[in-house]
Formats: structure tokens, sequence, C-alpha cells
């Protein structure tokens, strides 16, 4: 099953606690079935701080563990 997460530029996760974090363990990261909603989220966090730089990427949230992003990762802000 495909789950969209949050990255910075600088590599950094958004967290479940809304948090940036260098850790990638899936079950810790904010996470979305919907591409849109991942967005949506995007959104309000560049209203919050509009010098942000992070995109919406793609990954199998079927695996435990570290997350492995693809190739096909869609750029946002």
């Amino acid at each position: 099953m495909v789950r969209y997460i949050l990255q910075r530029s600088d590599g950094f996760y958004l967290g479940k606690d809304l948090l940036w974090t260098a850790d990638c363990k899936n079950n810790l990261l904010y996470q979305s079935e919907h591409q849109d909603i991942a967005l949506n989220k995007l959104i309000e966090l560049n209203a919050k701080d509009i010098n942000l730089r992070a995109k919406v990427k793609a990954f199998d949230g079927s695996t435990k563990g570290d997350i492995n992003t693809p190739d096909n990762s869609m750029t946002a802000a």
C-alpha cells in the first residue's frame, strides 16, 4: 500500500508529533494514504514557515522499519 510522507530539503522527515526528525522509521512519521491530504499538510506547514522547502514523497507502507522511497515522488513547494 502506498503512503505519502513529507521530507524537507535537508533530509528530515515530518513526524507524527509534527516535528521534523532525522529518524526514518515509518511508524514514527506523519503518513497519509492520500496524496492530496499530505499536500494539504505541506501547505499548512508552509503557511507557518514561508521558507520551508519540503516535498511529498511516496513509499511502500506495507514494509516495517526504515522507509524506502521510490523515484516517483512528487515535489511541492
